[in-house]
């Protein structure tokens, strides 16, 4: 890949694996390879490697699946170990930009400076006033090493290490083309255990708050309510129902999971309007396995009286149709939100 035209992007989650292989055109992009691989139960928990050897297994399994020529990745370390704060100040010479800022960085961080690395991204600058917005991130360096051994093992090589919440909004922009809805849109990642709300406003990233009720969670309500196995509770999230399936009871017992998510938007929500002047969220967009839970968009709308999609990563992105089978492409796509946000990167000397 370096030198080349083409980048890989690796999303290790808590449930599943998923790979998206993008080349970068002048007209845009072209999705080269991809692919979706369950985890076995336990592999992670909660964002700590617990099955080392099986994950290994299970990323070389998929590459060779997808394409076995693949070697570099962009891959993402989730929220685990990373924080990221949002701050504006005065930069008199550019000249010592970075300095100042990585040492703003080092001021903030919770974590000791010698255990973490740091990096930064100008959003904005502003000459009237000269001062300038950046986003700082800091990620705890034992958890990186052990993802980026983890890759190393899997005979790969990483090339840039990502954030899930950087990905998304990066998914979220090529979706949009480039003309992303002003105002404040929540991009809601329903994991496994673990559910990111990230905040837009008018176009630029802002904030990320995490929820603890995500897909897990609804997994167990549809098992105590309605009497299902583990199994037959992940399908039915999936929208995959079979007539022995009491459809009014389903409804019930999501709405009733479905309202402990969304008191978590409702406090991460609050976070948000303390920095800025706003009252509403104007759209709500579902991305990760959660997004596919049935009525819970219906829900969603009615409860925060917004709008509510699911999210289509691959809305500008050409592709064979052939390379999902007999897969409808719309009921998969915002699976690989995070993947398609990584191989967005641009990669190589």
């Amino acid at each position: 890949m370096r030198g080349g035209n083409s980048t890989v992007g690796l999303d290790i989650g808590n449930h599943s694996l998923k790979i998206v292989k993008l080349r970068h055109q002048k007209d845009g992009y072209f999705l080269e390879a991809t692919g979706i691989k369950e985890l076995p139960k336990g592999t992670i928990e909660g964002g700590e490697i617990k099955k080392r050897d099986a994950l290994i297994d299970s990323i070389t399994h998929l590459i060779s699946q997808c394409d076995p020529s693949i070697r570099e990745v962009v891959f993402s370390m989730g929220g685990h170990g990373i924080i990221s704060d949002k701050i504006t100040f005065k930069i008199e010479d550019d000249d010592n930009a970075e300095e100042l800022i990585l040492w703003e960085a080092s001021q903030r961080s919770p974590f000791d400076v010698d255990d973490i690395t740091l990096d930064y991204k100008i959003l904005r600058r502003f000459p009237e006033t000269n001062e300038t917005e950046v986003l700082l991130v800091a990620a705890k360096n034992q958890i990186m090493q052990s993802y980026l051994d983890l890759i190393y093992d899997a005979a790969l090589v990483p090339v840039i290490v990502d954030v899930d919440a950087f990905a998304i909004t990066n998914s979220y922009a090529l979706e949009c083309a480039g003309l992303p809805d002003m105002g404040t849109v929540a991009l809601l990642n329903i994991g496994h255990s673990m559910t990111n709300i990230t905040f837009i406003k008018d176009g630029i990233y802002h904030s990320t708050r995490d929820i603890s009720t995500a897909g897990e969670f609804f997994n167990r309500i549809l098992q105590r309510n309605m009497g299902l196995s583990s199994e037959d509770a992940l399908q039915a999230i999936k929208g995959k129902t079979t007539g022995s399936i009491d459809m009014s009871q389903l409804k019930q017992s999501v709405s009733y999971a479905a309202e402990e998510l969304s008191s978590g938007i409702d406090l991460a929500f609050s976070y948000y309007k303390t920095s800025e002047n706003t009252d509403s969220i104007d759209k709500i967009i579902l991305s990760g396995g959660g997004a596919y839970i049935p009525s819970l968009i219906q829900f969603l709308e009615e409860r925060h009286q917004t709008k509510v999609q699911i999210a289509n990563p691959l809305a500008h992105v050409q592709y064979s149709r052939d390379l999902f089978g007999e897969t409808d492409v719309e009921s998969i796509s915002a699976l690989l939100t995070v993947a398609v946000g990584l191989a967005l990167r641009k990669t190589g000397v």
